[in-house]
């Protein structure tokens, strides 16, 4: 064992053994040491001294990191100190790590180096890490810096207090409220927004990647491991790699295709149909299952699910998860718009013409679904129209609108009956006035007297002279 490293059988850290002639370790070491095998070695503990030759080791599996300094350390790398393992996943590990220049703690994501001894993933992990550090939004974890050490390209965000949509979901009892579901998809679609708008995809959202903060469960986007950046180059992968979770990945990534901002769309609404519904959209006992499922069925709406559910969430939903990219929202802005409508109960006009039933069907349902024999000398009848049961507010809607025409009506007639009433009176006072006229013009009264020249007409007044 000398010169190698191995577990401490005291305090389970890797070490390595002093070279072959060294003086061991003294005194409770000594002690402990005869209990165990000669050729293991041993930790010394604060209290101890270690020899000038003594040195601690990374554990095997994270040989890339620089030795360790202390035993409360697995490592460094740059200039941080690598404390303990956070998650591993298919293209990196997170670490919690401490900046030594600044004395905080950090989540450090290191790409694993059998990616990063490729020139190809290697350059495109740096370029999408400093794509992702430029996005400044509340709903998107803060990266600190991107850098690189002992030639593994690497990259330190915050390191964030709370648990994962994932974990929460299952405390939960698999689904959450609808108000819970229509704030964390809103809060999603936000940070989705502003990172579509500095030119990069996501690829991997699903509830493992979104984290809720402890205080109020503020959503963050996380793992922007898969992320593309827009351009020529962007391509994170080979060509024709499939890259993602099945469950919540867009058709377009399943088949290799290009990819844009609305693939991170429909897997948001594959996040939002489980936590409505309690299950995947698209599921199947392993991933040639689900993936078949995604190219070939289309999944129940929400609301055959939970009739409790809004029509307009229900549309929107499947909106998210048509299979043909220009059936979605064709952007993240948008659909945040219409959650908010939701979420106010303003949704007439978001669900007029949409079908609930189902998705907009692809080219591949199309040409599964037979044709209807038509006879001869026949005319193909339409299909039936599905009628759409109205909301509670386009029923209110409609009750105020059926009360304001009854209103207009009623005044309406009271007016015209007061014209009426006006006109009747008019054209009796001017019958009155008429015959009044008529009377004095045919009085026998009135008496034509000649008045000789000269004589003062004023004096025959009454027919008689002065």
């Amino acid at each position: 064992m000398a010169g190698k490293t191995s577990t401490c059988p005291g305090c389970s850290r890797v070490v390595q053994a002093p070279p072959a002639g060294a003086s061991s370790v003294s005194g409770s070491a000594k002690r402990s040491a005869a209990k165990q095998p000669t050729s293991v070695p041993i930790c010394a503990d604060s209290r101890e001294t270690l020899p000038a030759d003594f040195k601690l080791a990374p554990p095997p599996e994270y040989s890339f990191l620089a030795p360790p300094e202390g035993p409360a350390e697995m490592g460094r790398l740059g200039n941080y100190l690598i404390r303990r393992v956070l998650g591993s996943g298919a293209m990196g590990i997170v670490f919690e790590a401490q900046d030594l220049h600044l004395k905080r703690l950090v989540a450090l994501k290191v790409m694993k180096p059998t990616l990063a001894a490729q020139a190809d993933f290697h350059r495109r992990f740096l370029r999408e890490a400093q794509l992702a550090a430029a996005i400044e939004h509340e709903h998107i974890v803060t990266i600190y810096q991107v850098g690189e050490d002992r030639g593994i390209p690497f990259l330190a965000m915050k390191l964030l207090q709370g648990e994962s949509l994932e974990t929460y979901l299952g405390r939960s009892g698999g689904r959450l409220p609808l108000a819970e579901t229509l704030r964390i998809g809103r809060e999603i679609a936000e940070g989705l927004a502003a990172a579509h708008a500095k030119g990069l995809v996501h690829r991997d959202i699903k509830p493992a990647n979104i984290w809720l903060e402890e205080d109020r469960k503020r959503v963050k986007i996380v793992d922007f491991g898969l992320a593309r950046g827009a351009g020529g180059d962007a391509h994170f992968t080979q060509a024709g790699a499939v890259i993602g979770t099945p469950s919540y990945m867009a058709p377009e990534q399943a088949n290799g295709e290009e990819v844009d901002g609305r693939c991170d769309l429909f897997s948001l609404g594959s996040v939002l149909y489980r936590l409505s519904t309690g299950r995947l959209p698209f599921d199947g006992k392993d991933t040639m299952a689900v993936l078949m499922a995604l190219a070939t069925k289309a999944p129940v709406p929400p609301h055959k699910i939970d009739p409790q559910l809004p029509p307009a969430f229900s549309a929107l939903v499947m909106r998210l998860l048509a299979k043909d990219r220009k059936e979605r929202p064709q952007s993240a802005r948008e659909v945040v718009e219409r959650i908010e409508a939701i979420e106010r109960g303003d949704t007439d006009e978001e669900i007029e013409g949409e079908v609930l039933d189902e998705p907009p069907q692809t080219s591949v349902e199309a040409k599964k679904e037979p044709k209807a024999a038509k006879k001869p000398g026949t005319t193909a009848s339409p299909p039936p129209v599905k009628k759409r049961p109205r909301s509670p507010r386009q029923k209110q809607r409609h009750d105020i609108e059926r009360d304001w025409g009854r209103i207009v009506l009623i005044t309406s007639l009271i007016l015209l009956g007061v014209a009426v009433v006006v006109l009747m009176f008019g054209l009796l006072r001017y019958l009155h006035h008429k015959g009044r006229m008529n009377a004095v013009e045919t009085s026998p009264e009135i008496q034509v007297i000649a008045v000789a020249p000269g004589e003062d007409p004023s004096c025959f007044l009454g027919g008689k002279r002065c």
